[in-house]
């Protein structure tokens, strides 16, 4: 009986303790990583403000965590995008609009060069470009187009068919692949 006495004075002595240990009376830095249980921190139990930019590790947080939305223009730092162009010079430095007969239409072209139309079909060869150009973009003038489509290249066309000298060329063909003289735009890429 004195035994089951001793048990209950010591095991309420240790519930009595456990419901009156308060942060006062905890030893600084007495509580360490090891001694906190797994997940027992939640965002919730977290001060406001109290993680802060040194506390993140570095790369820790990825695009990928980023809330979509959440950045505006005042939380990007535009020093660390590079070069940024404006629309001014944003503009193609290199194109032009010809006609089905192979005229230039230097009004509507800019650093185009020369252009030589070859034979009845649609074949155009361009020289005098002041660059060489690494590739380039056709299309067909809406108001010549039927079921015409056109095709840029670079240097001379495989049936060497352009003057020597030439940059690049372009094709103008029917949905069937027939050469077919047609006006169109191009863009060239420096």
């Amino acid at each position: 009986m004195s035994s089951v006495a001793v048990f209950l004075v010591l095991g309420g002595g240790a519930a009595y303790a456990a419901k009156k240990i308060g942060s006062n009376q905890l030893k600084a830095s007495s509580v360490t990583t090891g001694k906190i249980k797994k997940e027992a921190v939640a965002g919730s139990k977290l001060k406001k403000n109290a993680v802060t930019t040194s506390k993140i590790h570095k790369e820790a947080v990825t695009g990928a965590k980023v809330k979509d939305g959440s950045l505006t223009g005042s939380d990007i730092n535009v020093s660390t995008l590079g070069t940024v162009p404006s629309a001014a010079s944003a503009q193609p430095t290199s194109f032009a609009h010809v006609s089905a007969a192979g005229v230039l239409d230097t009004a509507n072209s800019k650093n185009a060069g020369t252009v030589t139309k070859i034979g009845s079909g649609g074949l155009y060869c361009f020289s005098g470009l002041p660059f060489s150009p690494k590739g380039g973009e056709a299309t067909v003038d809406y108001n010549d187009s039927g079921l015409e489509f056109a095709q840029f290249g670079i240097g001379e066309d495989s049936k060497k068919e352009c003057p020597a000298g030439t940059q690049a060329f372009v094709f103008t063909l029917t949905g069937s692949g027939t050469s077919i003289a047609s006006g169109f735009f191009v863009l060239f890429y420096g």
